[in-house]
């Protein structure tokens, strides 16, 4: 006690593995979740990321694919001896000493794990983040993809020399329709009035269409895999403004045939039960396909992208739509498109959250 106030005991334990923190780990998830339901946070703020299902397997993906150079740091915070906050990250020491969030890289949200990281608590976490940059003193500083209104996040950019940017994810909060028909009303007639006559392909004619949705008891096989990150890795290309010419074509089948061999998302597609995979054909081959983990209630999508020769029948969104009927049918609360910018999520109805990326040189 100083002069009448109450000091409170922030202590922080150091692990280089996860299974010491499952207990701690595993109350915050539920926690999280209850606090999630009770809307007092937000699913960006904890969403699949954050859980220990997740980070068991990204601890696990890294042993077998990570050089010795590289460690993984779990700083737990304590206060008044109560666990608050995990935060999870990776460490680089050659050839430059850097840290990152464990997820990051894997297009999803990354953050502090703890159910009191929300706006309000930024005293404690300055404590977090000044015990990470006294310990990790001449180490690059880079953590992405957080949400600002978060508490670590705010703390973060305040630090003298922090480099924030900002950028968009999109979300969909589908618990706020009744229905999918209510849902897909509060579309814009003009989307409908696309949706409706692209589906008219498929009414006349050869063409046929089918989603097809995969998981861990229900797998594509390789040759699957590799046509649709053939489509992932070629469309890249277009959003990065490259030509296709011959060179980059070689390098987007060595890319596909690496994820398939080695990615994170396949590992973790035969790791998770979580994992899913929507396959939307036309004639039998892909034309687009969402990668996306499910868990609790809540979607985050990761991956998604169309194969442009079948750009003229509109196969995202026609796949979407049926995603959203599934998503009803199977009790899905929010649908978390996850950062840029694209057209498609404003129109699908998603709804803008900003993401935090800081760079400090410490």
């Amino acid at each position: 006690m100083t002069n009448g106030v109450k000091t409170q005991d922030v202590t922080f334990e150091i692990f280089h593995t996860i299974s010491p923190l499952k207990e701690i780990w595993v109350d915050f998830d539920v926690l999280s979740l209850q606090l999630i339901e009770d809307g007092k946070k937000k699913p960006i703020e904890y969403s699949f990321y954050q859980s220990y299902a997740w980070n068991e397997f990204v601890e696990e993906y890294y042993k077998q694919h990570s050089s010795r150079f590289k460690r993984l740091d779990y700083i737990l915070m304590k206060v008044d001896g109560e666990p608050k906050a995990i935060l999870p990250l990776r460490v680089t020491l050659f050839p430059k000493r850097k840290i990152e969030m464990t997820s990051w890289r894997t297009a999803g949200i990354c953050n502090a794990v703890s159910p009191w990281n929300v706006a309000g608590h930024e005293n404690v976490f300055k404590s977090l983040i000044g015990f990470m940059t006294e310990r990790y003193k001449g180490y690059e500083i880079r953590l992405f993809d957080m949400p600002v209104e978060t508490s670590f996040v705010k703390a973060l950019a305040e630090l003298p020399g922090a480099k924030e940017s900002l950028r968009d994810s999109y979300h969909i909060p589908l618990k706020d329709f009744e229905n999918f028909d209510a849902y897909y009303l509060s579309l814009s007639k003009k989307l409908r009035h696309n949706i409706q006559t692209r589906s008219n392909h498929f009414t006349h004619g050869d063409l046929r269409w089918e989603l097809k949705i995969y998981d861990k008891n229900n797998p594509p096989t390789e040759k699957q895999w590799l046509s649709i990150w053939r489509i992932f890795y070629y469309r890249k290309l277009q959003w990065n403004k490259k030509a296709s010419n011959f060179f980059r074509r070689i390098v987007c089948e060595w890319e596909a045939r690496r994820e398939v061999k080695s990615g994170m998302k396949v590992a973790s597609f035969n790791a998770l039960d979580e994992a899913r995979l929507f396959v939307y054909e036309i004639n039998g081959e892909p034309a687009a396909f969402v990668f996306c983990y499910v868990a609790d209630g809540y979607i985050v999508v990761p991956k998604l992208a169309i194969d442009m020769r079948f750009r003229t029948h509109a196969p995202g969104i026609l796949m979407l739509k049926e995603i959203m009927k599934w998503c009803y049918d199977n009790g899905i609360k929010d649908f978390d498109l996850c950062r840029g910018e694209e057209p498609y999520k404003q129109q699908m109805g998603g709804i803008p959250s900003q993401l935090s990326r800081v760079k400090i040189k410490n």
